[in-house]
């Protein structure tokens, strides 16, 4: 589940519990159900932006077709209107994510003033049921489809339970149509919403996902989607699944039978749908003309740490390629905050989108969601600043970064999103032969509204050194390289392979805290390589850096004369086995 700040998720169904004394069992009960505002000068949305870029959740709707029918219910979404806490009710249902814990508490506390009944349910009251539970009658934890009308029941009765929670995960088959009739329809980009897929096959570290459906990924019959797909009005369709093509025989023959609708839609997806022609083919002759995808980093060690490592680096442009080969529009989810991320992310991951025309990228910084591995991990390291759920926002930094200070993270990501939705990076990101020119300039309109609230940040000090502590030097005689144990390159270009004998590959990074610079150097040195490399790190000290630590264990072959040139210069030395050197930028101009 990506903790967007731009594209709306899915977050499901509510509960109850203590209910009023004496309440009466009337033929026509009165439920409200209430999705809250998040109230924030940056993250929160008008409703101008809602209308450009915002489909209708699916959460209320569902949970109001499986109320029966002898009830009443309605449903208010306060992003788009007031909520009347006049209303005469008998029950009110409050969902929300994590970042919506604060206002849904203060809805339920009006109510519960005069006597009425409030549940709650959601990723949030299930992450933390005990919490919620101390702000309203009953709690629902986990899907509500299996036990929604047994807590109506005790409703009547005047039962309410404390807790809900089904004893399995519901049945994906006879899901009721969601009550969009409910819904100001003007007021969205669309409410054309449908759900195919629950859950994820993967498990990545910070997502809700998993912790909310459990580690199961279930599918509706196609023919039941299908069906619920053709009653809707208009050509555009959103898919509010959370990887659309995780199963993939599945993904197939959904796709089969979209095609002869002839609908336009987007949906979410794993970069793993472009590995497959035959998928991303019939997805795109089905209708798919945008997917969000969680790119999340440029950086495979960030990814390992977050259990993510199915998303391959070296393979991210050329599925890009492929996406935009087919007309399909990207959004893409980007992290910053990852314990691998120095100051040169930021600057970085937007040349990265820029020079791969990423259409929507949508920022976040990492945030450790309740119930997550995440969270139980950083929790344990006390990197936790505070539990003030309403600024786990996916905006705000909320936790100790590893390699930069707090305020760094939260400057930097500041600088991206004004900069990435600057004119210029804008520009560099549409301005291509792709279908749906217009569309892509309207979203990055309503994007760029939202990018212009965020508070004043700026790039790092360090960020343009970082960018050249992270490059290839070619070398010029590779013919006179020796290989570390002592043999001629020339005898093992084979082996060590062709990249590697031919450039010094730079990996740098900065660690913030301790004002260290940390060079890893790989594939080969000659004079000329080494003789570069010495001019960047005299060009690239300040008055940040304390340290340089230079790691050469990775290097294949040097020429005698690099060795010469760098032994004069006082690089090379062992250290615990390793060639390696500690740099005192005091010294950088001796």
């Amino acid at each position: 589940m990506r903790y967007s700040v731009f594209v709306s998720k899915i977050s499901p169904p509510l509960s109850s519990s203590i209910i009023r004394e004496g309440l009466k069992e009337e033929p026509n009960l009165k439920i409200r159900l209430i999705d809250p505002a998040y109230r924030d000068p940056f993250v929160s949305h008008t409703q101008k932006v809602i209308k450009n870029i915002w489909f209708a959740r699916l959460t209320l709707t569902t949970l109001a077709a499986l109320t029966p029918p002898d009830i009443d219910v309605g449903i208010t979404d306060e992003n788009l209107e007031a909520i009347d806490f006049e209303e005469d009710v008998d029950l009110v249902g409050v969902t929300g994510m994590v970042l919506h814990a604060p206002r849904a508490y203060e809805i339920a506390e009006r109510f519960r003033q005069r006597g009425i009944p409030v549940v709650m349910g959601g990723p949030h009251a299930s992450s933390c049921p005990i919490e919620a539970k101390e702000h309203v009658d009953a709690v629902v934890i986990g899907e509500a489809e299996n036990i929604w009308k047994g807590l109506i029941e005790d409703l009547k009765n005047g039962s309410l339970k404390p807790f809900y929670k089904a004893d399995a995960f519901c049945s994906m088959k006879g899901f009721p149509p969601p009550r969009l009739d409910l819904l100001r329809k003007e007021a969205y980009m669309t409410v054309n919403c449908v759900q195919t897929t629950r859950g994820c096959p993967y498990q990545c570290d910070f997502c809700h996902v998993t912790h909310f459906f459990g580690k199961t990924y279930r599918c509706r019959p196609v023919e039941e989607v299908v069906e619920e797909v053709k009653r809707l009005e208009g050509e555009f369709v959103v898919f509010i699944d959370d990887n659309i093509a995780g199963n993939r025989p599945y993904a197939k023959e959904l796709f089969t039978q979209l095609k002869p609708l002839g609908k336009k839609w987007a949906s979410q997806a794993s970069m793993t749908l472009t590995r497959d022609p035959e998928l991303l083919k019939l997805a795109a002759e089905s209708g798919c003309v945008s997917l969000f995808l969680g790119v999340e980093s440029l950086s495979p060690e960030n990814l390992k740490d977050v259990n993510k490592s199915f998303n391959q680096v070296p393979q991210y442009e050329e599925a890009i390629r492929i996406l935009h080969d087919h007309d399909i529009m990207i959004l893409a989810g980007l992290i910053f905050g990852l314990d691998h991320d120095d100051e040169g992310v930021f600057e970085k991951t937007l040349r990265f989108c820029e020079r791969n025309r990423i259409e929507l990228p949508s920022f976040f910084i990492l945030t450790p969601l309740p119930g997550t591995p995440l969270f139980q991990r950083m929790e344990s390291q006390g990197r936790l600043l505070h539990k003030d759920w309403g600024k786990y926002n996916g905006a705000t930094v909320v936790f100790k970064p590893r390699l930069m200070t707090e305020e760094t993270l939260q400057r930097g990501f500041n600088w991206l999103c004004k900069e990435g939705y600057s004119w210029r990076s804008i520009f560099r990101r549409v301005l291509h032969p792709q279908q749906r020119f217009f569309t892509r300039v309207l979203s990055n309109l309503a994007y760029r509204n939202i990018a212009l609230r965020a508070p004043e940040g700026h790039i790092p000090s360090l960020s343009r050194i970082l960018q050249k502590m992270n490059d290839t030097i070619p070398l010029q005689n590779t013919r006179d390289l020796i290989h570390t144990v002592g043999e001629k390159i020339t005898e093992k270009r084979a082996q060590i392979g062709q990249k590697a004998a031919d450039t010094l590959q730079l990996y740098s990074t900065y660690n913030e805290r301790l004002k260290t610079l940390f060079i890893r150097l790989e594939g080969s040195i000659d004079r000329k390589g080494a003789n570069e490399l010495v001019k960047r790190l005299r060009g690239g000290l300040s008055d940040k850096i304390e340290q340089v630590i230079l790691d050469f264990k990775d290097v294949r072959a040097f020429s005698s004369e690099a060795m010469t040139f760098l032994s004069r210069k006082g690089f090379l030395q062992m250290e615990e086995g390793k060639l390696c050197r500690s740099i005192d930028p005091s010294l950088q101009n001796q």
